[in-house]
Order: C-alpha cells, then structure tokens, then sequence
C-alpha cells in the first residue's frame, strides 16, 4: 500500500465529537483535505472555517474519499485537550503494511502511535491502558477523600499529590482542575463507565479477574445516577460525597458537621 499523503488522498472523518473535532482539526492543519460527516450538521460545519467539507451522508463520504476515519462513542480514547494538542498516543491494528502506510496520519495528531497486533489489537491495549487510567483516578479519589477527612487542608493536598511521583502525569491535570471545582468533560464519566463495561467483558472472555475495575465502575454508576455530563475525574466528588466531606461542586471550603468532629 502506498504511503498517505496530504498531496495525494482525501480523507473522510465521521464522528465530530468531544474527540473528533480536535483530531478532524489536526488532520486539516497539517495540509490534509478533510471532508466531515455527523449526525448532528451544525458540528460538521464547525471545521468548515479551517478548510473542510461536509457530506450529507456516510455513503457521500465514502465514495469520495481515499481514506475514512471515524471518532465515535463507541470507540472513544484519550481526553479532549492532548487531541487539540496533538499529543495523542495511538494504538492500532491490522494489517502492518496499512498501519505503516497510514503514518502520515498518525504523525499530525499523535505524539507517539504503535502497532499493536492484528485486527482487533490495538481496542484491547486501549482497553488495558484505561483500566489503569480509571483505576488510577478512582485511587486519586479515595486517597483525597482520607486526606480531607484526616484534617488535611484540600489544596494543598491536591498541590503536593500532583507533584508527586505516584501520580501519573495523566491525572494531574484532573487534579489542578478539581481543586477549582472544574469537572467539565473532558474525556466525560459516562465514557469512563462504557470503557469500564467492555474491560470487564473482555476479562470474563479471557477469564481475567479484574477486582478493582468492577468496583471503581459501581462507584461511576452510582455518581452517573444523580450527576448531570461531567469528566471522569468527578468520582472525586461521589468520594467527597461518602465522606461527608460537603459539596466541592464550586471548588469551595464547604464542610458539614459530619467533617467537623
């Protein structure tokens, strides 16, 4: 297969998304000529003022394109900012000569990609890596909730665990925007508990036993229950919460009588 390029092929991008428009933005910003496809128009027309077309329909896209890439919920990885960013890492599978030929691709929204096997691969390293990315923030969420309640002040507590070298650089960022009481979406809770689902299904067809990812997916259900579209890392507030430790929606010092003893 010939290698892609932004001078000889087209590309076909559907799912404009919490993931897709910053990744289908890359791809137009590093010369490639895009053409966008959503159920939902009006996110397609959002790349149209960095160069890109939209299709009116998936079977439009695809016959008119020499490369088709898809974003959707199904499939969704990483977290919003490092795909605006480019710093993507990316894991695929398939035939190695398309992975290979499919470089040029990979360079404008990754910082690091790698072949992972054949077909199907590359969604089961995902998988394996946001076991740990879930698991890690679930981790985060318990140890603050002890720190608060053992009489620690927040911010600094927050301060000094992002700092630390037990957090990975994946979670410090949630942990500066937690202290300010910032849970807007970025790779979103209820993407966290999908991934959770499909971990646990592919440990039960293996036969895996995965403990910890089941018990950090009852603790997203149960803050999914009665919170409105937040980021991952939220599971902060489902443990502030079971702690009695008050609202930290705003960010704020609030406690309650529970935590004053």
């Amino acid at each position: 297969m010939d290698p892609i390029a932004p001078e000889t092929n087209k590309l076909g991008f559907i799912g404009i998304g919490y993931m897709g428009r910053p990744i289908a933005q890359r791809m137009l910003e590093s010369g490639f000529k895009l053409t966008a496809y959503d159920r939902n128009r009006s996110k397609a027309e959002e790349l149209i003022r960095y160069g890109g077309t939209v299709a009116e329909s998936v079977a439009q896209l695809s016959s008119s394109c020499d490369v088709v890439l898809s974003c959707l919920a199904s499939d969704e990885a990483g977290s919003t900012p490092v795909a605006e960013q480019g710093a993507l890492v990316l894991f695929g599978g398939g035939d190695r000569g398309a992975f290979a030929a499919a470089e040029a691709i990979f360079r404008a929204i990754a910082r690091s990609y790698f072949y992972a096997g054949p077909s199907g691969a590359g969604a089961i390293m995902k998988l394996v890596v946001n076991s740990l990315l879930g698991i890690g923030m679930q981790a985060i969420a318990e140890a603050v909730a002890l720190g608060q309640k053992a009489g620690l002040d927040r911010s600094r507590l927050f301060d000094v665990l992002s700092q630390t070298a037990v957090v990975a650089p994946a979670h410090v960022g949630k942990l500066h925007r937690a202290m300010m009481g910032d849970y807007s979406p970025q790779f979103p809770l209820r993407l966290m508990n999908k991934d959770f689902g499909l971990i646990l299904g592919l440990a039960a067809a293996v036969g895996a036993e995965m403990p910890a990812t089941r018990a950090a997916l009852d603790i997203n259900a149960a803050h999914l229950a009665h919170a409105q579209e937040q980021d991952f890392s939220a599971v902060i507030l489902e443990m502030e919460k079971r702690a009695h430790l008050g609202s930290r929606e705003n960010g704020g010092p609030r406690v309650d009588a529970a935590s004053a003893r």
